[in-house]
C-alpha cells in the first residue's frame, strides 16, 4: 500500500514536471517550475517517511488554503505580469506554495530540517522575478501567504520547538514540548 502511494505521487510529479517544462522559456524559469513541484513533494515524502499521516493532512490543508488564498487574490487584483503574459501577477503562486511547504516542514519538524526547504523556496521566489514573471512585491506577498497558512494549519510533530514572539513592548522565545 505504501509503495503504491509513492508510485502515484512519483507519476503525478512526473506529469506536472513535463507539463511545466513544455511551457518554460529559460533554465531559470524551468527550475522554478521544478521547485514548485519538488519542494511540496519532498515535504510530503518526509511525512510519508516518518509515517506521519496527521502531518500529511496538515500539509494538505496548508497547501490547499495557500492555493485558494493565492488564486482568490490573483482573481481580485488582476495585476499585469512584468513580461505582459497575463493578468495574474499578484501574488506569486510558485512562491506561496513553496514557502507553505517550507514553513510546514519548519513547524512540523524543526528549523534544521527546514533550512534546505527555505533555501529552495527563496530560490524559486528569486527565479520568478529574474524570469520577469513577477515583481518583487508579488514574491514577498506569496511568501507571506504561504508562511501564514502553514503556520496556522501545522503543529509540531514531537520533541522541542523554539519560536520567537513579539508583543506590545516585549519580545521573547516560546518553548514548546510535545510528548
Amino acid at each position: 500500500m505504501k509503495s503504491l502511494s509513492m508510485l502515484k505521487a512519483s507519476l503525478l510529479c512526473g506529469v506536472l514536471l513535463f507539463s511545466f517544462n513544455t511551457q518554460a522559456k529559460s533554465t531559470v524559469e524551468t527550475s522554478s517550475d521544478v521547485g514548485l513541484v519538488l519542494i511540496p513533494a519532498i515535504a510530503w515524502g518526509l511525512s510519508q517517511w516518518k509515517e506521519d499521516s496527521e502531518g500529511q493532512h496538515q500539509l494538505y490543508w496548508s497547501l490547499g488554503s495557500t492555493l485558494v488564498t493565492t488564486e482568490l487574490l490573483k482573481y481580485a487584483i488582476h495585476e499585469r505580469r512584468p513580461d505582459g503574459s497575463g493578468n495574474d501577477s499578484f501574488p506569486s503562486g510558485h512562491t506561496s506554495l513553496t514557502f507553505s511547504a517550507a514553513t510546514y516542514v519548519q513547524q512540523r519538524y524543526g528549523w534544521k530540517t527546514s533550512l534546505p526547504f527555505y533555501a529552495a523556496a527563496t530560490y524559486v521566489g528569486w527565479s520568478r522575478v529574474d524570469s520577469d514573471k513577477h515583481y518583487t512585491k508579488d514574491v514577498l506577498a506569496g511568501a507571506l501567504i504561504g508562511y501564514l497558512n502553514a503556520r496556522y494549519f501545522t503543529e509540531p510533530y514531537h520533541g522541542v520547538q523554539v519560536s520567537a514572539y513579539s508583543d506590545a513592548g516585549s519580545i521573547g522565545l516560546n518553548l514548546h514540548m510535545a510528548f
